[in-house]
């Protein structure tokens, strides 16, 4: 676990942006992606050279650690350069226990199931410890979630409906992520719209309705 972090930690000093996704897939597969690149002040360090040779050096260091650990990665030459590091699970449970990247952000993660229900809660968010060389300074960490399934209880600080993606922001010690999902009933992107026309139908016959109420009582006061 210490070797996988180095490379982690390189992209999570100050300056340097981490985004994290994780996505929960229909048969209860896991795949994690992390994008790692830099600020402009992070890249100013080295002037001598490109953002995208940068990263490649960093990463041709670390070649051989990724890919004992299974995970893919690509250089992304984009105008902004960043390096995809990828990996996928048969399972929660093997994510939860062999993740390096994720399992590096905290203390400790707690996974459970009862029945349908599964959720995943974390503790102890690390973003700074200066005496332990294992742990970082992060700066700028986003982690968002993608399920499709119906969520149930979360702590993001926003939702993306259209995906059902929840985004947490994690810059304090305090700071957890919970998550819980209901593997019994898939998510409806539309189901939100729906409701709204449903419910705007109901006020059309409702209206409709008074209108010719009021309309008959009218015709009936002037007899």
């Amino acid at each position: 676990m210490k070797k996988i972090c180095v490379l982690i930690i390189i992209f999570l000093l100050t300056g340097c942006r981490v985004k994290y996704d994780l996505v929960i897939n229909d048969d209860l597969t896991i795949i994690e992606e992390a994008k790692l690149t830099g600020t402009d002040e992070f890249f100013s360090n080295y002037y001598k050279t490109t953002k995208t040779n940068v990263l490649k050096s960093i990463v041709d260091v670390y070649h051989d650690v990724l890919e004992e650990n299974n995970y893919q990665y690509e250089l992304k030459e984009e105008q902004t350069p960043y390096v995809l590091v990828t990996k996928k699970y048969d399972s929660v449970n093997e994510y939860i226990n062999n993740s390096k990247l994720f399992n590096n952000y905290f203390d400790k993660i707690n996974y459970s199931e009862n029945g349908d229900i599964k959720k995943i809660e974390t503790e102890g968010f690390n973003p700074n410890e200066p005496e332990n060389p294992d742990r970082f300074n992060v700066k700028e960490l986003e982690i968002a979630i993608k399920c499709p399934y119906q969520v149930t209880n979360h702590n993001a600080i926003r939702i993306n409906k259209a995906t059902n993606t929840f985004y947490y922001e994690l810059n304090d010690k305090n700071n957890k992520i919970i998550f819980e999902y209901d593997t019994s009933i898939k998510y409806n992107p539309n189901e939100d719209i729906t409701l709204v026309i449903i419910m705007g139908i109901v006020a059309i016959i409702c209206t409709w309705g008074i209108v010719l109420y009021l309309d008959k009582k009218a015709v009936k006061n002037k007899k």
